[in-house]
């Protein structure tokens, strides 16, 4: 089973969540839209979190603290069977600097979010945005 870091970086003081334009889409999944959150493989030996912050930094040039699991998903792409963990976090500093296949980025509010960003609908996301508000507080 490939396990994937889905991340949900959140700009605290602004409520929104900052979401990855892809050309092409990840994972060959075109069709679900051009917006995602920022993802990568879990490597070995890696806690979730830390790969997190690792994940945002390559596609955003951003920085992520506070980084804690708030879902998962288990689902098939292709011929394999991923588990996704989602983790949020806060962005803290760093300045915008797009990966390779990231073509730009938005930090939007949760009604301005897409009806579908990447394998997750807006209100998946709302869902796990209110579980890091909650384990926040």
């Amino acid at each position: 089973m490939i396990v994937r870091i889905d991340v949900v970086p959140i700009v605290l003081e602004m409520r929104r969540v900052i979401v990855a334009e892809i050309v092409g889409g990840y994972h060959g999944q075109a069709q679900l839209g051009r917006w995602w959150l920022p993802s990568g493989l879990l490597g070995e030996d890696e806690q979730p979190g830390d790969a997190a912050r690792r994940i945002v930094k390559a596609h955003l040039g951003l920085e992520l603290e506070g980084a804690v699991v708030v879902g998962t998903r288990a689902a098939p792409v292709g011929d394999a069977r991923h588990l996704a963990l989602v983790v949020a976090g806060a962005v803290t500093g760093g300045e915008p600097a797009l990966g390779p296949s990231v073509s730009g980025f938005a930090a939007r509010t949760l009604p301005e979010l897409p009806d579908q960003v990447g394998f997750w609908h807006r209100d998946d996301i709302a869902v796990l945005v209110a579980r890091y508000e909650k384990l926040r507080a």
